[in-house]
């Protein structure tokens, strides 16, 4: 699992805008490595309801001005393969356009397919070094790191022929049962798993310089699946 945190803080800071007196702001820096760090000293962390109490009275007893704290947590889950991706967020994604301008015996089908927000995080195999320096860079090189970010897989098929339906409700179309789907296919069910193991795979297996490197080796390996 992982925490996403928001706190909100009730307080006696009307003089930082009325009177331009910051001596009651706590800083956005000072805050965000709050929320690092009381995790790992928290002995409540692995139970989110103990934890939001943890972090809630901490605020108030650490800062005199504030009066109230509002903690909420939403605690996501993670399934381990190679890599982990994130449960629940990934969404399954189809477009299709039917164009029946050149006639209904001529219907012609266009469909856009994937999957987004497929969350993947690996702990090590990332790196980057040898990006451009100057005077507004603070980001350090680093050799190796833990790179998580979401993906968007799409892809768009060949536009395909469809047989106009024959019967009186216009219900019934004829679609190739599987084994006369071609691989790549809009009529290929399982196209979906396939391009989804393999950006698992290409993100797991490959070492990384950039996130410019996966981008390219997703579409490298992309072309066996896809045709």
């Amino acid at each position: 699992f992982h925490h996403v945190i928001t706190a909100v803080e009730i307080n006696d800071g009307e003089v930082s805008y009325t009177n331009a007196d910051n001596r009651v702001i706590i800083a956005a820096d000072s805050s965000e490595r709050r929320f690092l760090w009381n995790p790992k000293v928290s002995p409540h962390i692995l139970v989110p309801e103990r934890f939001a109490v943890h972090l809630g009275t901490h605020i108030v007893s650490k800062y005199a001005h504030i009066h109230k704290a509002f903690v909420d947590i939403e605690q996501l889950r993670w399934s381990r393969i190679v890599v982990v991706f994130r449960d629940g967020d990934e969404k399954r994604t189809v477009k299709v356009k039917i164009d029946g301008t050149a006639g209904k015996d001529k219907i012609q089908a266009r469909a856009r397919a994937g999957v987004n927000y497929l969350m993947v995080l690996k702990s090590s195999g990332s790196s980057f070094t040898s990006f451009i320096p100057d005077e507004y860079t603070l980001l350090k090189e680093v050799d190796d790191r833990i790179f998580s970010t979401s993906v968007d897989l799409n892809y768009t098929f060949a536009p395909i022929r469809i047989s106009p339906p024959q019967n009186e409700k216009k219900l019934n179309i004829v679609i190739p049962v599987l084994n006369q789907a071609k691989a790549g296919s809009v009529r290929e069910v399982a196209i979906l798993d396939r391009g989804r193991t393999i950006t698992l795979e290409v993100f797991a297996e490959d070492k990384s310089a950039s996130v410019q490197v996966i981008l390219f080796l997703w579409l490298y390996h992309r072309g066996p699946v896809f045709n």
